[in-house]
């Protein structure tokens, strides 16, 4: 009955497909309704399982833009309020930003429809749900990467979050795809619904036995570090204003010279906004003030005299050294510029301050206090696990310090600790997250936010942490098991289907 209204009412289709996306990112933070990533996908697979090949590419087009459209509109906030406030650029820029994301949809449409692979259940299923997790690893790594509302970050907190440690995100992600497929296939009711259910059962099954078997795979160490993360909210009107620095660093001061009995003391992603170099004095006498045991870490934006290059850095001072890091995953147009040629003269009407940054060589990503190992990742770079370097023999830890100011208050900053959450169960590592704005938090190795600052809310979060020693079978396979897996699957059955066709 469905099937044959939807095949005669193309207008329904595109309807049904724009519901469908537009709940897609309300499975993720802040939102975290679980259920409608997988109600999204039943009603979209379903609905292509009904349509042709160049129907289903549109359909897939339109899914992919109302995802993105209300799930990363976000970004809007951050051209338009910092980038000059040109309404016209600003729109203009987001919703071709939106366009091209949406685009990578498409090649779903190419491969789930009614007529390709019609004859085989599980074909479809293993080709449909290949193929979504490659696009989402294409999009995760081309042209710098955009790895915002992968299907598997929004399972934190799930039985599925078992999987994290294990192979990763995009095995998630597959588990997800693949149960949507079945379920959809078994609507279709083309008498061969058994086999359906029994790849609903194999899922199932698999994820309750590894869930009875979990293990750890760090453990802890014996001292551990107490810490202060300092949250200023200072907002992205002011923080770049001249006439403010002074009442920014007055503002720190005061947080952190309580604090004189910690171990650590943290600020966020360019907590004074000026060239380290220039203040690196002021840095220096805070140090002196809060005595031997206190280290200091900030992020600064720093300036190499041998390079002529200025940074997007991370410093940890103390009375005995200071350790740099810098930034290697840029954000395009907000810390560089790609392409100068074509796009300079946009970066000159947009105007965003410091845009002109440079990626860290990669020689410092790891940096120490008291034996235990700090992996520093500045704003999204906590989206990339292969920036992570962890090792077996040494304890530590990951520290995340953003400026998530640039948003707004929008739905980006909770999306981000959502992201630091899955790092987290990945690496089985505590993480420690500053954000200037919100939302600071203390991350479990389980991706537990153990205890939090609210965004928009000035406070200090005080608490202590562990390292740990050892790693996950992620962080030593990283997403090379999942990536072959889908590989073979694909190669065999497209080779078997030209087979077949010959």
């Amino acid at each position: 009955m469905y099937s044959s209204i939807l095949q005669k009412n193309i207008y329904l289709k595109y309807l049904l497909v724009i519901i469908a996306g537009i709940i897609f990112p309300y499975a993720f933070s802040p939102h975290n309704f679980k259920i409608l990533i997988f109600i999204s996908l039943l009603i979209y697979f379903y609905i292509l399982f009904q349509s042709d090949e160049q129907e289903s590419k549109k359909l897939s087009f339109i899914y992919g833009f109302f995802i993105f459209l209300f799930g990363v509109s976000w970004i809007f906030n951050s051209i338009y309020n910092f980038g000059g406030q040109n309404l016209f650029i600003s729109l203009l820029l987001t919703l071709l930003f939106i366009f091209l994301l949406a685009l990578i949809f498409v090649p779903i449409g190419i491969f789930i429809n009614k007529d390709y692979f019609s004859h085989s259940i599980h074909r479809r299923v293993f080709i449909g749900s290949s193929i979504w997790v490659l696009l989402e690893w294409f999009r995760s790594n081309l042209f710098g990467g955009f790895p915002w509302l992968l299907l598997g970050h929004s399972q934190t907190g799930t039985y599925l979050e078992v999987i994290f440690p294990l192979l990763g995100t995009y095995l998630v992600s597959y588990i997800i795809v693949s149960s949507a497929l079945y379920s959809a296939l078994i609507f279709l009711n083309q008498g061969k619904i058994s086999k359906c259910f029994f790849g609903i059962i194999i899922i199932i099954v698999s994820v309750i036995t590894i869930n009875i078997f979990d293990r750890t795979w760090i453990t802890h160490s014996a001292q551990g570090i107490n810490f202060s993360i300092i949250q200023a909210n200072i907002k992205q009107e002011i923080k770049f204003s001249q006439n403010e620095i002074t009442e920014i660093k007055k503002k720190f001061l005061f947080s952190t010279l309580s604090r004189k009995n910690r171990d650590l003391v943290i600020w966020p992603e360019t907590a004074i906004p000026t060239l380290y170099h220039h203040d690196r004095q002021f840095f220096i006498e805070l140090i002196q003030k809060m005595g031997n045991k206190t280290s200091l870490l900030s992020g600064t934006f720093r300036f190499d005299k041998d390079s002529k290059k200025y940074f997007n850095s991370l410093v940890l001072l103390n009375k005995k050294n200071e350790q740099f890091y810098d930034k290697r995953h840029l954000v395009p147009f907000g810390e560089f510029t790609p392409l100068p040629a074509v796009f300079g003269l946009l970066a000159k009407k947009l105007n965003i301050p410091m845009s002109n940054l440079s990626e860290g060589d990669g020689k410092t990503t790891i940096l120490s206090l008291h034996k235990i190992n700090i992996h520093p990742l500045i704003c999204y770079e906590i989206a990339y696990p292969y920036l992570i370097n962890t090792g077996y023999d040494n304890f530590g830890l990951i520290l995340n310090i953003s400026n998530d100011a640039w948003f707004g208050d929008s739905s980006a900053p909770y999306q981000h600790l959502q992201i630091a959450q899955v790092r987290a169960l990945e690496t089985q590592k505590y993480i420690l997250r500053s954000a200037n704005t919100g939302v600071s938090a203390l991350i479990s190795p389980k991706g537990r936010i153990l205890d939090k600052v609210d965004f928009g809310k000035e406070g200090v979060l005080d608490g202590e942490v562990y390292g740990t020693k050892g790693r996950t079978p992620y962080m030593y396979f990283g997403d090379y098991p999942i990536l072959m897996l889908i590989f073979l699957f694909t190669f065999f059955i497209l080779k078997n289907r030209l087979r077949n066709n010959g």
